[in-house]
Parts: structure tokens; sequence; C-alpha cells
């Protein structure tokens, strides 16, 4: 088999028909007059034709050459066209960057992420998907997210990953509640006991709670909303265990107070991706931030 055709080799001849000469064809394809020379015997050789005519008056196009040109203009154009339309695909999207990220992350960090990558790549239109961690790891595993953010213990099998912080959680009571003027942490049996406000299965925070409880607790109320949570807290339904991060405000106000406890309520803070898959330059710049 003489082998694959080389389209640099093609773009040279059809430069030597609009230049008029292999010289100047050479300098159009930015390379010298004997590599010039070079390709097109080495074509000669491969195809068993004769494409150019050399003379002392210069070098000219054979009627095989005439046809392979013909052909090869036919070629290019169709490569070019696929090199827009690849072009044009990746640029699509490198300017549209799937995201999916844990309630918590969404609502307090992702935002600051997004302003600087806004900052080093305006042209970037990131979509943000707002799900519990589990959530995030299937729109990961699927495509249809390019990079999530998630806040669980546990590291979603199958995805690459990276810690880009840490977070805790606490144990929060309305002012009225009993627990609001406990100093001594509180034990296993008040713990079992009690009847609480939590987010649904599946979320980080809920698996990170039971994981250091060691039991699964029993449910005053469940809502895949932070807001709902602390409102639920503050209504006296029930002690509601939500991040640092998303408190602050209501312990600030003392609507809410947090409650001394022995469990190890720690969490990484973690970016994942498709193992199988590089990320994009702007995944990989959204991945950088987060780390910073």
């Amino acid at each position: 088999m003489p082998g694959d055709i080389e389209l640099d080799t093609l773009r040279l001849l059809t430069a030597l028909v609009e230049a008029g000469s292999l010289t100047a064809a050479a300098r159009m394809r930015g390379i010298s007059q004997p590599a010039a020379s070079a390709r097109i015997r080495e074509f000669e050789a491969r195809w068993q034709l004769a494409v150019v005519r050399r003379s002392p008056r210069g070098a000219t196009l054979t009627t095989d050459g005439h046809a392979v040109v013909a052909w090869a203009r036919e070629v290019l154009q169709s490569v070019d066209s696929m090199r827009s339309a690849l072009e044009a695909v990746s640029q699509k999207r490198s300017a549209n960057l799937q995201i999916a990220a844990s309630l918590t992350l969404a609502e307090h960090l992702v935002p600051r992420w997004l302003g600087e990558l806004h900052a080093l790549r305006p042209s970037t239109r990131p979509v943000l998907q707002v799900v519990n961690s589990e959530s995030v790891a299937d729109a990961v595993r699927s495509g249809a997210a390019e990079i999530g953010f998630v806040e669980s213990m546990s590291l979603p099998a199958g995805l690459a990953s990276r810690t880009v912080g840490r977070d805790h959680l606490v144990i929060v009571v309305a002012r009225s509640h009993p627990w609001a003027r406990r100093t001594a942490p509180l034990d296993e049996t008040e713990l079992l006991a009690a009847r609480w406000v939590l987010r649904e299965p599946g979320s980080g925070t809920r698996s990170t709670f039971e994981a250091a409880l060691g039991h699964e607790p029993q449910v005053a109320l469940e809502a895949t909303s932070t807001t709902a949570l602390l409102g639920a807290a503050v209504a006296g339904v029930g002690p509601a265990v939500v991040s640092a991060l998303s408190t602050r405000t209501e312990l600030e106000s003392r609507s809410l107070v947090s409650v001394p406890h022995s469990l190890d309520l720690r969490r990484p803070l973690t970016g994942v991706w498709r193992a199988d898959q590089r990320l994009s330059e702007p995944a990989r710049d959204l991945l950088a931030i987060a780390m910073q």
C-alpha cells in the first residue's frame, strides 16, 4: 500500500499553481525550496506519478499534476470545513461549562469561584446545577456536568477527585429548646432520642451526620432546602444539622443556638470529574480557583 496522503504536500501543490513557482510556493507554506522539492519527489515516488515538470525556467505541473491538484482542492476544502466545524464545536463546549454542585457549596462558595472564573475567562458561560452530593456524582458520570463539587465524607466511585477545602457541620436549636442552655456535650443517648430536622438521603450533610452518629437518626422533618431546615429549627420542630457556612446569620442574631456535642462532623469539600476524560481549560481553571 502506498500509504496515507500527506495533506501538506497537497497544499504545496495547490500553492505551486497559485504562486507560479516552487520557490514562491515553498515560501507560502513556510518551508525552504529544497524541502519543498524533496516533499514533491517523495510524493511522486510513493504514487509512481510525475506531478511536476522541472526545467531551467522553473517548475510547472504535468497533466497528472493538474489532475492531482483538482482532486486536492476538493479534499482540502472538506478538511478545512471539518476543521472549522470542530473548532466551532470546541469553542462552544469551552464557552459553556456544565457544573454540578451540592447545596452548601452552590450557595456559599461556588458563586465566588465563578466570579473569579469570569474575570479570567469572560467568554465562558457556566451552567450550574444545584443538587445533592449523590446527584452531583450521577450528573458527572452521565456527562450532564463536566465537573462537580460535593461535600460528602465518602468519595463517589469511579470519579477522579481533588479536595478543594474543608467544612464542618453544627447542631443548632431554637432558643426555646432545652438544649439551648447546654454547656456539656450531648451524649449518645440524647442524640439518638432526638427527632431531627435533616437534609434528604443522598445529601452530603445527611451522610456526614449519619456516619458520625453511627446510627440512623429519627427524623422530624426532611427538606432539600437549607432555608427550610433553618426555618423549621427556629420554629422549634427539632434540632437541625447544617453546615457552619449556612447558619452564620442565625447564630449571630441568636435565633438559633449551636449545641456542644462529641461527634466528628468535619468533612472535605471535593471537586470530582470523570477519570476517563480530560477537563477542559475552563474546568481546570475553575478547579484551580476552588483549591486556592
